[in-house]
């Protein structure tokens, strides 16, 4: 059985999600690891993502991968509690500092 992706839509999710959060695509690139040009490649759709940059995305952006893949129209499956979704909605200088906090907690 042949499964194809539907690539506007992969594209369309990736960027409204990124969006969403608050990202540029430089710092959706930062956070990730993976080149900013490949983010700007694979949101135009000239480029797919390689299954390990595919799982760096969700991760970072905190999405589900259905929904990303327009397997399923429910946004995330992470994260949906009340403190991630104010976390997400700070700008970036007090999420960072939250996360360096939350780290220095785990050392």
């Amino acid at each position: 059985m042949l499964i194809e992706m539907n690539s506007e839509l992969f594209c369309a999710r990736l960027k409204e999600i990124r969006k969403q959060r608050k990202m540029t695509q430089q710092e959706l690139a930062e956070q990730s690891g993976i080149p900013s040009t490949s983010i700007s490649h694979i949101e135009a759709g000239s480029r797919k993502p390689s299954l390990e940059n595919f799982y760096k995305l969700i991760v970072v952006l905190n999405v589900s991968a259905d929904y990303l893949l327009g397997r399923t129209e429910k946004y995330s499956d992470l994260g949906t509690d009340a403190i991630s979704k104010s976390i997400h909605e700070l700008p970036e200088l007090e999420r960072e500092m939250i996360q360096k906090f939350i780290l220095s907690l785990q050392k």
